[in-house]
């Protein structure tokens, strides 16, 4: 009996102590540095974007907020070391949508689990692509533009950043929906397929906004659309893809930070919280416009419900264009 009694009273206190240890955790955290890994080579938007916010946090949290490129692997190399990393909330990951929406779209078999291995953390902004063209194509608008390709079937091409990429998915869907053939080619990155749509030997791409600003001021692009649910601050003039009349090519981007899966609910609270103190700031908001991209503030639960339906919805998209990656 006293040994049945022991046991009571030593389950008892780990119940106690499990149910004390998130609140203590949050209380304490953070007493350490913060470890953010961006999938993404030094250099690029995310790695521009992950610093920007870093340098936030870290003011907030009143810790260092240390960033390390884990460049490779279409983003599972870093994904996949957040994932089995200690759930203590010092080991984050700060992504865009090509670990959580396009990779589980596109790939057969991925050597991470987004449900099972990580927590939604919270969200920095979405990212605007837009349809570029030379500025001396003739086309002014996208009917004027799928009324070009519909007349000149197989004379002409649009560039993504590579196969499975939002480009690849949107030139595809623009030819599903007018009917044209205008074929892909896949590039390294946003720019050379720029320089290429500049040097007409592409019809459009679908580059980030940040991305063409100086090629717009010289007047040497025109932007058809854009995608979001609203018109862009840098381009108050040029429509959304839905408001041209094509909202089923309204495929942008975001980016935002997420952790390993058994990181206490307190200590995301904590980082969301922050996080959302970092976006009410004036400042910090209008330095993510110039960066082409719009403030996005959403909790735990609307990020991960936004993921689980932009899956679904690039599912789609993809099997209609018969795109997949072994």
């Amino acid at each position: 009996m006293n040994q049945v009694h022991r046991l009571n009273k030593a389950l008892i206190a780990g119940i106690v102590t499990a149910a004390l240890c998130g609140p203590a955790m949050a209380a304490n955290y953070p007493d350490k540095p913060i470890r953010v890994l961006v999938p993404y080579a030094p250099g690029g938007a995310t790695d521009i974007l992950a610093r920007m916010v870093g340098k936030q946090l870290s003011e907030n949290l009143g810790q260092p907020v240390v960033i390390e490129n884990k460049a490779g692997g279409n983003t599972s190399i870093a994904a996949t070391q957040v994932a089995r990393a200690d759930a203590d909330g010092y080991t984050l990951l700060f992504t865009n949508d090509a670990t959580f929406v396009l990779n589980p779209a596109l790939f057969k078999s991925l050597n991470y689990d987004i449900d099972k291995e990580f927590k939604p953390v919270g969200t920095v902004c979405d990212l605007t692509l837009g349809l570029v063209v030379s500025s001396t194509t003739a086309a002014n608008s996208m009917k004027e533009l799928a009324a070009y390709t519909q007349a000149n079937l197989d004379k002409s091409a649009y560039g993504s950043f590579g196969v499975g990429s939002q480009p690849h998915l949107m030139g595809e869907m623009y030819n599903k929906l007018t009917g044209s053939k205008v074929t892909h080619v896949p590039y390294k990155g946003s720019s050379p397929a720029v320089v290429d749509v500049i040097g007409g030997q592409t019809l459009f791409t679908f580059p980030a906004m940040a991305t063409v600003q100086g090629h717009l001021k010289a007047g040497k692009v025109k932007v058809l659309a854009l995608s979001g649910e609203a018109r862009s601050p840098l381009l108050p003039d040029v429509p959304t893809f839905t408001e041209a009349g094509y909202p089923e090519m309204n495929i942008g981007g975001w980016y935002g930070f997420l952790a390993p899966a058994g990181t206490p609910d307190t200590v995301i609270d904590k980082l969301n919280k922050s996080l959302a103190q970092v976006l009410d700031k004036p400042d910090f908001r209008k330095d993510l416009i110039a960066q082409g991209t719009i403030p996005l503030k959403l909790t735990p639960e609307q990020f991960k419900q936004r993921m689980a339906t932009e899956v679904e919805r690039t599912k789609k998209i993809a099997a209609m264009a018969n795109i997949s990656i072994d």
